[in-house]
């Protein structure tokens, strides 16, 4: 069975994710050393527990507002990009998304600080493994 986090630990990030689910729990984004990324196993979590859903996501950082996705979407997207800035360098985004049955709708904010972000659209194709639908 997939190991999710139900609680803030020791394993907590700085920066994660939250996802409510249809049974009233809340999972929370968890780094383990040699997991594969929290993103992952809760998609495989959803898979070995087909009754329940993603009610809800939202990104949260230390005394900060939280990114909210609207409730009760068809799907939700966590995914990260390397974007090049200038001068001459790369910048590290983290995204949050949610599919309202025909686009995976996201936004992309610069850790740490989120000072800069930007949108995409996907398709359900293009969001690939960091979609997680609830159909």
């Amino acid at each position: 069975m997939a190991h999710v986090a139900f609680a803030v630990n020791e394993n907590t990030p700085d920066i994660r994710f939250l996802a409510s689910l249809s049974d009233g729990r809340t999972v929370v984004e968890d780094v383990v050393e040699g997991e594969r990324h929290a993103w992952i196993r809760l998609s495989r979590f959803m898979k070995e527990n087909p009754a329940l859903s993603i009610t809800g996501l939202k990104l949260q950082r230390p005394n900060k507002p939280e990114i909210i996705m609207p409730s009760n979407q068809q799907g939700y997207f966590i995914g990260k990009k390397q974007r090049k800035v200038f001068p001459g360098g790369e910048a590290e985004y983290i995204g949050i998304g949610f599919f309202d049955g025909s686009v995976v709708s996201c936004s992309f904010h610069k850790v740490p600080n989120f000072d800069h972000q930007f949108n995409e659209d996907k398709t359900k194709a293009k969001a690939g493994f960091m979609l997680i639908d609830n159909g």
